[in-house]
């Protein structure tokens, strides 16, 4: 799988580096949002800390590593 990044203009597709393909290939064109609608980073700490996804880490029971495993 290559990817790679472009620009479309309403027109035409732009892309920013040469690609060198010896084959017809299938394509997945996925166009990305405005990077100013992107989340913050503020945002994204706000919902990892609120959300709860890791509250599982605050158990002492979870803990079940220790440094001497990394040897």
């Amino acid at each position: 799988m290559l990817s790679i990044q472009g620009l479309y203009d309403g027109k035409e597709l732009k892309i920013f580096d040469p690609i060198h393909i010896d084959s017809p290939k299938k394509v997945i064109i996925t166009f990305l949002e405005d990077p100013s609608e992107d989340i913050s980073s503020q945002e994204l700490h706000h919902i990892i800390n609120e959300g709860g996804a890791f509250d599982f880490l605050k158990d002492e029971q979870e803990d079940i590593y220790s440094d001497s495993d990394l040897t």
